[in-house]
């Protein structure tokens, strides 16, 4: 999101949790313009968390400077032309993000895919490693892409997917395919969860830097880092002010985008990957120009929930959280200053979180008091 960005598809949105998604007029509507119509776009609007019921209330069905304000907001979120003039290309992109997801089927069904028996690793080829990548595929550590570009051959994405699943149940993360990955496999695909357990991030305090409180929320989408050390932090906005709507972004199975934490607007972290794991934040990056290590894989990916209109203020509980935060995190990684950035300056010309009116300078002053 911010618009919540991925390292699989390279431009993610921000995905309205809907149930069912309001009518969208089918003309081109602005500013000055009346009806039923009108009054369809705002209920839009308000639904995508771009506008309140309460600026809906003062004009419904006219289109007018608050309405027009809503749309370029929305527009500038998901890098449209912010005209504020609801056409074909805003329409279309509404329709994606107002589309409920499909509901993910029931566990306890049959997958139709098995794990095959144990003894695989890297440079291992045929039936029995597709079998496995389709397990892998199944249970979202690889994707269909990914398996598509070997099939059938134990490459170093396949041993990057095994090592995902393998932190995930709380394996010894090897890459190899034995006999305990084999049967936590066994245990997944027949629908059950993998164990709960407090993530990797140090508990001492380091310094006179304390661990500031947050809450574990797992996402299903991370990957290993491949060996890279942590030596980034990159902050972006949400492009949403719907706190809920982040968290289920961030942490549901085929979204394809997570971060390490979420800072919601009230100033609760929210830890959603483990540190020794790559978040799908950056897409696609460079670290001062370097592409390799890839940004996802050497970073840590902090999300703060806010539209990123570059009017909606980031809240003082949310500054006071990331001063807590990264100054922690910048002293048990060892980041350097130069090494804690916003998304817009890993993927310039692409990204612009967080927004203008982040205030950069609290953050950068209570970490360079501990670095």
């Amino acid at each position: 999101m911010s618009t919540i960005s991925s390292s699989r598809p390279s431009a993610a949105r921000t995905t309205a949790a809907a149930s069912s998604a309001p009518t969208l007029p089918t003309g081109t509507l602005s500013k000055g313009a009346k009806g039923p119509a009108v009054q369809q776009l705002q209920s839009a609007l308000v639904k995508l968390g771009h506008m309140t019921q309460a600026q809906m209330n003062t004009g419904p069905g006219i289109f007018g400077p608050q309405t027009e304000a809503s749309l370029k907001k929305y527009q500038a979120a998901n890098k449209l032309t912010a005209d504020g003039v609801f056409g074909p290309k805003t329409r279309a992109e509404m329709l994606k993000d107002l589309t409920p997801a499909r509901p993910a089927p029931t566990p306890s069904k049959p997958s139709g895919v098995t794990a095959p028996p144990a003894g695989l690793e890297r440079g291992s080829t045929g039936a029995a490693v597709k079998q496995l990548q389709s397990a892998l595929v199944k249970l979202g550590h690889l994707s269909q892409a990914q398996m598509n570009t070997g099939p059938g051959i134990y490459g170093p994405a396949t041993e990057a997917a095994v090592k995902s699943f393998q932190s995930q149940w709380k394996l010894g993360v090897d890459g190899e395919y034995g006999p305990k990955t084999k049967a936590a496999m066994d245990k997944a695909l027949a629908g059950q969860k993998p164990p709960t357990s407090t993530p990797t991030t140090p508990n001492t305090p380091t310094g006179s830097v304390k661990k500031p409180d947050m809450k574990w929320v797992p996402s299903a989408n991370f990957s290993s880092r491949g060996g890279a050390d942590i030596d980034a932090i990159v902050l972006h906005h949400t492009a949403s002010n719907n706190e809920a709507g982040d968290l289920a972004t961030l942490t549901k199975k085929g979204t394809d985008v997570s971060a390490h934490y979420l800072i919601g607007q009230d100033g609760t972290i929210y830890h959603l990957v483990d540190d020794k794991m790559a978040a799908w934040h950056a897409g696609v990056s460079t670290l001062h120009g370097d592409k390799s290590p890839s940004v996802n894989a050497r970073s840590l990916g902090i999300e703060i929930t806010n539209d990123g209109s570059g009017k909606t203020p980031f809240t003082e509980a949310q500054y006071k959280a990331l001063e807590k935060l990264v100054p922690y995190l910048a002293k048990t990684y060892d980041v350097p200053m130069k090494n804690i950035l916003g998304h817009k300056d890993v993927a310039p010309g692409r990204k612009v979180d967080p927004a203008s009116n982040f205030n950069w300078d609290r953050i950068r002053r209570a970490t360079d008091a501990v670095i």
